[in-house]
Order: structure tokens, then C-alpha cells, then sequence
């Protein structure tokens, strides 16, 4: 499996890599098929390597390219995004990609292993989804989710923030009279469901 470098198109999600334990094969098959703009943070670089995968920006801390820059010109052409130690990889990241009119991106790590509160700028401005090893996260900028979905599904919805109100249908549970911060909705037969809230949220899908 392997990137190669093509003329990219800025409407494909970009592939950001934080944890690189987590990259499935058949989910990566799928994203890599439109050979996205691949991104990852300097301690996960020997991880995609040995998956016979190509980097085009590592982002790195300036002692991390020091170390390691000999060892990348492997990898080139490829950018090596510097980041000060105060600044996380993801964040510099998106930054990145927020510069160059990426609409979209995938996440290997879980929203909740990195400081959402930093990600309001790019929550505004980009469609992201998080993959962990077991699930996606979806963020919802449109507070809207409909879906085919057979029966048995399990869903999870999330506030950012503060509780928020949510609306549902095909799910077992009754949708609630209170805003609320979490809560797990299991499918109740093979249809079309949906989800709206008043404002965004986080939900997600099993793999």
C-alpha cells in the first residue's frame, strides 16, 4: 500500500496521522483511494514507512528534524512542517492545511485524547472525522445525521461543550425533553434514521 505523488485536489480530505497503531487496512484502503494529501506527526513516520506508505508533510519540532531530516529525504519531495514544542502536531497541522484551502480531513487519533477547545477555528472551517482503532467520529458543522443503518447499530452523539437539544428518529430511545451532553442510541430496525441538534456535535459510527 503506498502513496504516490500526484497532482492533489484540496477538496479531497486530507490524511492526518497522530496515531499511526490505529490505521486499518480496509479503512485505509478507502481513504487512500483518491491518493489524499498525507500528513504525520514526526513519531509515527517509521509506522507508516513499514505500511509502505508515503508522507508528504511530517510535522516535526526543530529538534525532531535535526535528528531526522537525513533519514526523510527518503521520503521526498516532501515538507517538513516545523512546529515550536508549545504548538501540538495536530493543531500545527491543521493550521497547515486550514493555509492551503483543505476543505476536509481525516484524523487517526481520538477527539478526545487532544484539546477540542483548540479546535474551534477549524471545526468552523473544515469538515474533520476521527478515526480511533474501533470507531469514526463524525463532526457535524450542519447538526444534521441521516443515514441507512441496519438494526442493532449502536451510535453515539456528543456536545462539545455545553448540553445541548437533539431530535432523533429510528432508535429505540425516545429523544429527550432536557439538552444533554451524551448519550448511546441503538437503531431499532433496518432503516433510515436521522439525528438533528441546534448546534454541532460529535457522533460516532462503529467500525
Amino acid at each position: 500500500m503506498s502513496s504516490h505523488h500526484i497532482v492533489r485536489d484540496e477538496q479531497e480530505p486530507a490524511l492526518l496521522t497522530l496515531n499511526a497503531a490505529w490505521l486499518r487496512d480496509e479503512t485505509l484502503a478507502s481513504l487512500l483511494e483518491w491518493s489524499p494529501t498525507i500528513v504525520v506527526a514526526a513519531g509515527e513516520v517509521d509506522v507508516l514507512d513499514s505500511l509502505g506508505i508515503k508522507p508528504d508533510v511530517v510535522v516535526a519540532t526543530h529538534e525532531e528534524k535535526t535528528r531526522h531530516s537525513a533519514e526523510w529525504e527518503a521520503f521526498a519531495p516532501l515538507t517538513i512542517l516545523e512546529r515550536t514544542s508549545e504548538q501540538s502536531a495536530v493543531v500545527a497541522a491543521l493550521h497547515y492545511l486550514l493555509a492551503n484551502r483543505y476543505k476536509a480531513v481525516n484524523i487517526f487519533a481520538s477527539p478526545f485524547d487532544l484539546l477540542l477547545s483548540e479546535f474551534a477555528l477549524f471545526f468552523a472551517n473544515m469538515d474533520i472525522v476521527f478515526y480511533t482503532e474501533t470507531s469514526r467520529w463524525l463532526w457535524l458543522r450542519s447538526g444534521q445525521y441521516n443515514k441507512w443503518l441496519p438494526a442493532g447499530t449502536r451510535l453515539t452523539v456528543q456536545s462539545l461543550n455545553e448540553p445541548q437539544e437533539f431530535t432523533w428518529s429510528g432508535f429505540i430511545a425516545k429523544p429527550p425533553q432536557n439538552p444533554l451532553n451524551k448519550v448511546a442510541l441503538d437503531v431499532k430496525k433496518d432503516e433510515m434514521v436521522s439525528i438533528s441538534s441546534n448546534l454541532p456535535f460529535l457522533l460516532e459510527e462503529q467500525l
